[in-house]
């Protein structure tokens, strides 16, 4: 009965300090991200290393969709995470034919850190940083007998670097980020703050 209770004031004394600080769920969409980049070099290389007989054309993405989470330990800090996907499908040639098709599948998780250079009424300004990884896997499905399908996995080191964020609204919000890395140049999303 005692363990009880103490479990019970344990969880009550945890929701009453999640409730006191602020707390930040995120919902958004990354463009011309570290993946993209990536993609675009490994699609260089390939056409280097053939001379020109194999090529990628006709990338199609969504851009990296995203879920973060954001924890206020301070008026100003912001610790958080982002968990996001990102898939590139493209198109394999052989000196012009079509030979096969290649989707590229980057699983990202990057710990962050954000700090809040002004605070008005209804907007926010912002920087921050993050550092992780992403997953990344390939697959190739083709029907020419020169290029057998494979898969391919690795896990690479990833990173964020925002230059300038903005956050408008108070416990709903949109926000947009101009920087460099996981979440793309320029990224967007919604949010709730509790």
């Amino acid at each position: 009965m005692k363990q009880q209770l103490l479990l019970s004031l344990v969880v009550i004394c945890f929701v009453s300090q999640l409730n006191a600080q602020n707390n930040e769920i995120r919902a958004n969409l990354g463009l011309l991200t570290t993946a993209d980049i990536g993609s675009i070099f490994e699609d260089l290389l390939v056409r280097t290393i053939t001379i020109g007989g194999y090529s990628t054309d006709d990338a199609t993405s969504l851009g990296a969709i995203g879920l973060e989470y954001w924890h206020s330990p301070s008026d100003r800090l912001k610790i958080g995470g982002l968990l996001s996907l990102q898939k590139i499908d493209k198109e394999v040639f052989f000196t012009g034919n079509k030979v096969g098709d290649i989707t590229d599948n980057y699983y990202t998780i990057l710990p962050q850190i954000s700090y809040e250079f002004v605070q008005a009424n209804w907007i926010r300004l912002y920087s921050g940083v993050g550092l992780g990884l992403t997953i990344w896997e390939q697959q190739l499905k083709s029907d020419d007998p020169k290029l057998t399908d494979g898969k391919a996995s690795d896990v690479l080191f990833n990173f964020h670097l925002n230059a300038i964020g903005a956050r408008v609204g108070n416990t709903f919000g949109a926000s947009l980020e101009l920087g460099f890395g996981a979440k793309g140049i320029i990224n967007a999303g919604l949010s709730y703050r509790f």
